[in-house]
């Protein structure tokens, strides 16, 4: 419901001045008697009565749905009179409005709100109709106030004479004409912001818990402590925060960042959710942008003063540093005139206003007694930290230390679903903290660390579904072929699962039993039980052998001699196969990855692999298009005929089909598909699936066996350094010289690039590195939000692939996974495109 506040706005409207009470009264009196427009014009008179300090300039700017604060600036952190009343709107959204609140205002002028309205969900998509309808009667609103300003017509309405009067300016050259223009153009852009009261509240119970962690580390770096408000505007001091973009962690730091500042990223581990090395983190980045603006800014401007510096260094921590210094050398290192003056796609709303709302989360911490009353602060944090020797399991580490999850994970979260799924082993070398403190762990770390290394083989036993997964996220994360896990569980085409579900996982069954005592100690046996089934297929229209035994993950050999296929593998329409129930343990056919594609061994031809895997040997080199030779070496990856390679860089055209195939499950079928809700995706799983489907990772192996070249093309969110660090180089040198880079030469998705590679196990080590990471990128995502849908977007004049993620908040390497053309091209106006649409659990 609309808070309406304009009959109140007589007695409310903030006059501040020195001047005579009857004048002030007077001057009151005029502006809402006669009107806005009177008052506009009238301005100058008044002006020249009163001398150079006018009122107006305070009431203009200080209306009553946005009241003035105190500012508390300090020496470090300069708060300008042109900056006051930016940051007297953050201050209104952290204290005063909550999540159920949707403030409509000028996104270049943040001060200038138009309206507030409880619309039960603030901006949320699930109101967008409240939305709309509240930006048509704003816009229709400002029209008829710009109508009557120009024609000098009275203004009747409080509502009206509230927006006149943002509009207002104490220039006395500013006509009746401009103020007009000047409405009319802002109509066309009204921003909504919603209110974060709730989550500045729970923020501020939060900062207690890691305040003392967060000024160690930066007085460390000899960082002024006010940067400790910070993360109040990054994630509300929440060390679990997801953004939509990718973002993650108290500091909210992108994946391409992380590697850059120190943080490991991968399948185990993502220390942007750990608050201490993602702190630690955070002050490097702070430290190497305040040295590298002063430098730059005092080559310009010999006096300039730390804290003229310190407002760019903030912004540069939403912006970038590149970003910055851009911003620098084209104005001059005076940060109100780069926020006046300096142009460029990137520098928008959030940019602009970032400097403010640091400031503004400064203020209301400060106030928060003032603002919230008494808090509930959170305890403390207190732990121990135990480095681990060798790789372990969280099933030992709560047996043998006498922990439980829940204890566990608050104080490690920068463990990742991968290892409390029970997917991944904890690293060795990884300091895993543990509750309390003292010695009450001495007993059990010295039996814990006296065990036998854990060997577990990925894949095996049973798995319970937990909330955000899917049966392919699942295979992947276990490395078994997802075809596999389907049939095994019998869980149909659309391979529903549900939370609390065993299933059984491709591979070895392990069985563990208790065997016997010494001490206290537990023997356990593990025994392999090969998982058998049998299953019939009747053949249909297009079938080969070695695709159905593909389909059903067995040899292409085995099953052609189960049914005395002969050696043409010969069958018909409506043939009954027996499916034989031989798996290997990886739930593939034995020599192919999870792609079926064969990885060359040493000693290995090609009509010899082709016998091995009953193929064509013709046909095998047509396929990978080798000469009559055959030359193949080590490393080098084989398509093998009748096996289907999984598409998974799916074209444009066929995802765009799914929210399609939504829209007729649910019965919406030729209208929009916009209010898919969750439980909707989870029964039509199509798009929740695509979450799981990866681009090509491969390495493509191209050239002569004494000669080979090693190619990958560049997918989002990877750097030179990951690929370094994927290939154990040390250093990006090597990658560097071979493709002829210089430092600081910026990687451009899409590009082909050229690796060093000298073995065929750094291909493996590289492929898989590269896969779990970009799987960890997928599985976080889905942990948070849901692919509710997919939007066609017809391309902007301006429009880039940056804003597009900004502003409709998605990861960019889930547009490219939408949208593969766009890695060999860029956007063009009038394309059309598909954009995601992400919806928080």
């Amino acid at each position: 419901m609309k808070q309406n506040y304009f009959d109140k706005y007589n007695s409310r409207f903030p006059f501040k001045s020195s001047f005579p009470r009857q004048v002030v009264k007077f001057f009151r009196l005029v502006l809402i008697t006669i009107g806005g427009y009177a008052a506009v014009a009238a301005m100058p008179m008044f002006m020249s009565m009163l001398g150079p300090t006018s009122m107006l300039g305070q009431a203009a700017h200080a209306h009553h749905l946005l009241p003035q604060h105190p500012l508390q600036c300090s020496d470090n952190f300069p708060c300008p009179k042109e900056l006051h009343r930016r940051v007297d709107f953050w201050i209104q959204v952290f204290k005063s409005w909550g999540k159920e609140v949707a403030i409509f205002h000028d996104p270049n002028i943040s001060e200038r709100v138009y309206s507030v309205v409880d619309t039960g969900a603030g901006c949320s998509d699930r109101v967008s109709r409240k939305l709309s309808k509240e930006r048509k009667r704003l816009k229709t609103a400002l029209y008829n106030v710009a109508a009557k300003i120009e024609s000098a017509a009275e203004l009747k309405s409080s509502e009206q004479i509230h927006l006149a009067h943002l509009f207002q300016t104490p220039k006395s050259k500013t006509t009746a004409k401009k103020i007009a223009r000047k409405i009319r153009f802002a109509s066309e852009n009204i921003r909504c912001q919603s209110g974060v009261k709730d989550s500045f509240l729970e923020g501020l119970q939060r900062f207690n818990r890691y305040r003392y962690l967060v000024d160690t580390v930066l007085k460390q770096y000899q960082l002024p402590l006010e940067i400790r408000y910070l993360p109040f505007v990054e994630s509300s001091y929440n060390p679990a925060a997801y953004s939509k973009a990718g973002a993650a962690g108290m500091w909210q730091i992108m994946p391409r960042t992380a590697r850059t500042l120190g943080l490991e990223l991968n399948a185990t581990i993502d220390e942007r959710l750990d608050p201490e090395a993602s702190t630690h983190a955070a002050a490097r980045y702070l430290v190497k942008s305040r040295n590298s603006l002063t430098k730059l800014a005092k080559s310009i401007d010999p006096n300039i003063t730390h804290h003229e510096i310190n407002p760019f260094v903030i912004t540069s921590y939403n912006y970038g540093l590149s970003g910055m210094r851009r911003a620098i050398t084209r104005i001059k290192p005076d940060y109100l005139s780069v926020l006046k003056n300096y142009k460029s796609p990137k520098f928008q709303v959030a940019v602009k206003n970032f400097y403010a709302s640091f400031l503004a989360a400064r203020h209301v911490t400060l106030n928060a007694q003032k603002y919230f009353g008494g808090i509930d602060l959170d305890q403390q944090i207190h732990y121990q930290t135990l480095v681990l020797k060798h790789p372990t399991s969280l099933a030992r580490i709560k047996s043998i230390l006498k922990v439980t999850e829940a204890q566990l994970k608050p104080l490690n979260l920068g463990l990742t679903r991968f290892v409390w799924n029970g997917w991944r082993m904890i690293p060795a070398g990884y300091q895993l903290k543990l509750p309390g403190h003292g010695s009450q762990y001495k007993t059990a770390i010295a039996r814990l660390e006296s065990m036998a290394p854990e060997t577990v083989a990925p894949g095996s036993g049973n798995y319970i579904v937990r909330k955000g997964d899917t049966a392919c996220g699942i295979a992947r994360a276990l490395q078994v072929n997802c075809r596999a896990l389907i049939n095994l569980n019998r869980l149909g085409k659309r391979a529903i699962i549900l939370i609390g579900q065993k299933l059984s996982i491709p591979g070895k069954l392990i069985v563990v039993a208790q065997a016997g005592r010494t001490g206290s100690d537990t023997l356990v046996v593990i025994k392999s039980i090969p998982l058998r089934f049998d299953e019939t297929y009747r053949v249909k229209r297009g079938d080969t052998a070695c695709k159905i035994a593909r389909r059903f993950n067995v040899g292409c050999r085995v099953l052609i001699g189960a049914n005395q296929l002969g050696r043409k593998a010969t069958i018909y329409v409506g043939q009954k196969l027996t499916i034989p129930g031989s798996m290997s343990q990886s739930g593939q056919i034995a020599g192919l990855d999870e792609n079926n594609m064969y990885i060359v061994r040493k000693g290995d031809y090609a009509c010899f692999i082709a016998a091995r895997l009953s193929v064509n040997c013709a046909a095998l080199r047509r396929l990978n298009n080798l000469n009559k030779k055959a030359v193949i070496f080590p490393g080098q990856k084989l398509k093998i005929p009748g096996l289907e390679v999984p598409d998974t860089t799916q074209t444009a055209q066929q995802l765009a089909q799914v929210d399609l195939e939504i829209a007729k499950a649910t019965g919406q079928a030729g209208g929009q598909v916009d209010d898919v809700t969750t439980s909707q995706t989870v029964k039509y799983p199509a798009l929740s699936n695509l979450l799981d489907t990866l681009p090509d990772l491969s390495i493509s192996i191209t050239g002569s066996s004494g000669n080979p070249v090693y190619r990958i093309r560049v997918e989002a969110d990877e750097t030179l350094g990951h690929y370094s660090d994927w290939l154990g180089l040390g250093s990006t040198k090597a990658i560097r010289k071979l493709n002829q880079l210089s430092y600081g030469h910026t990687l451009h998705l899409g590009r082909v690039l050229k690796l060093p590679v000298t073995s065929g196990d750094q291909v493996t080590a590289f492929e898989r590195k590269r896969i779990e990471y970009h799987q960890v990128l997928s599985e976080a995502l889905k942990e948070h939000y849901s692919l509710a849908g997919i939007d066609r977007y017809t391309v902007q004049s301006g429009d880039s692939i940056w804003l597009l993620s900004r502003q409709s908040e998605f990861p960019v390497w889930l547009l490219y996974r939408l949208n593969p053309v766009l890695k060999l091209s860029s956007l063009k106006t009038g394309q059309e495109i598909l954009l995601p649409k992400l919806q928080e659990k």
